[in-house]
């Protein structure tokens, strides 16, 4: 179950259903697609599935649910299901899978596991105290409280305390950054902040150069709180150089679904600078009108770099449609791509049955690249972070893949 914001208790798939049958849109087909393929014996098409549904918030509790389990019945799979399911609901009965599987984990995988007690509801988390305490840092137990046991004032005076210490970390630290979010979903739950005090925030934040973590906060509140009217500042923000805010302003305008998203984003994706967030955007919004404007976007640009993040965009619509750009795209030859394009081809084809002379030599291409993967992360290169290293960019390791799908995770 997941609370709505709006007073109710609803259900994923029912809720998606409802609300795009009256906008007169079908993103159940995108779920329908890929779910004969979400617990693929093939690894290529299972980890593009996942990466599919990464940032993709409407994913079933049920399917989450599946995944832990296959992911503890084999073990070759944990480390990529546990990446990628770190955005979705932990209900509880994925909850009692994580707390009987972690015991027996490796550290690296184990740390994965944990960083998914974030996504658990608080009430849910003193219901099973006992087998949690020793896996839940002490702070975070102290914000479980406040938010299960304060007032108003206490659960405020928490948030501050915690966006002070974002402000003052050189980086934000992942652990108050993830208690900062509980603590501003728990403020929309209960109705403690208006739609003009978010208003107020969101504006005095896009005049300075950079968004202090109260204004990351306030993207994340008006987005659960569906402030649509936030559209076109949210899009206008997809030039900032911040991690943190474009992944807030990217989740937040995914999350209203709409076309009115899709117009203002558009120009986004013919831009180098916002291309990345972008089309990543139009990716997860599963509308007729998201893919013709990547399709269009593709078309209109010949630099390779500005290409790609397009190209994946487009295959995670998992559409026929998209079979021209595509054929073009696999034209080209290169030596380096990072999205791992052998994968996001192979996979595409394969998913909407579609034959291609080559896939299986970009099938071939993909799987050496993932072993080559797999033993650079068993003889890990220490990574230096002299410069800043964007979540999107290669890994400074050397594995090939980006900096969050690696080293950054």
């Amino acid at each position: 179950m997941k609370y709505g914001y709006n007073g109710d208790i609803q259900t994923d798939g029912m809720l998606i259903e409802i609300e795009y049958q009256l906008k007169g849109l079908n993103p159940m087909s995108f779920l329908e697609t890929i779910k004969p393929h979400l617990l693929s014996d093939d690894i290529l098409i299972q980890q593009t599935v996942l990466h599919a549904l990464h940032e993709y918030p409407f994913v079933p509790e049920e399917w989450t649910v599946e995944l832990l389990k296959e992911a503890f019945r084999n073990e070759k799979k944990q480390s990529d299901i546990l990446m990628y399911i770190e955005n979705q609901i932990i209900n509880e009965e994925a909850l009692n899978i994580l707390i009987d599987n972690i015991p027996t984990m490796d550290r690296d995988n184990r740390h994965q596991a944990l960083n998914l007690l974030n996504n658990i509801d608080t009430s849910l988390a003193f219901k099973n105290k006992e087998r949690l305490e020793k896996y839940i840092p002490k702070q975070t137990w102290e914000i479980f409280e406040t938010i299960e046991n304060g007032s108003e004032e206490d659960v405020y005076s928490m948030y501050g305390e915690v966006l002070n210490k974002l402000d003052k970390s050189s980086s934000r630290g992942y652990d108050f950054y993830q208690s900062a979010k509980k603590l501003s979903e728990y403020i929309v739950k209960k109705g403690w902040v208006t739609e003009k005090e978010i208003d107020i925030v969101l504006s005095e934040e896009a005049n300075n150069d950079w968004f202090s973590s109260n204004g990351i906060m306030n993207v994340y509140m008006a987005g659960l709180l569906n402030l649509e009217k936030h559209i076109p500042l949210f899009a206008s923000l997809l030039i900032r150089d911040d991690d943190f805010l474009l992944e807030e302003v990217s989740a937040a305008l995914v999350r209203f679904r709409s076309d009115q998203v899709v117009k203002e984003v558009a120009p986004y994706v013919r831009e180098p600078e916002s291309v990345i967030y972008a089309a990543s955007i139009l990716g997860n919004i599963k509308t007729d009108l998201a893919l013709q404007e990547l399709r269009k976007a593709y078309r209109e640009t010949d630099e390779l770099d500005e290409q790609e993040p397009i190209i994946e965009a487009i295959s995670f619509h998992f559409s026929k449609e998209a079979l021209p750009e595509f054929n073009a795209h696999m034209e080209y030859e290169y030596e380096y791509s990072l999205i791992e394009i052998e994968q996001v081809a192979y996979s595409f084809y394969t998913i909407v049955r579609e034959k291609h002379p080559d896939l299986l030599e970009w099938k071939k291409v993909a799987l050496g690249r993932e072993m080559q993967f797999q033993n650079a992360i068993k003889e890990p290169v220490p990574v230096r972070n002299e410069n800043k290293v964007g979540r999107n960019d290669p890994c400074p390791c050397g594995s090939g893949k980006k900096y969050k799908k690696c080293c950054g995770k």
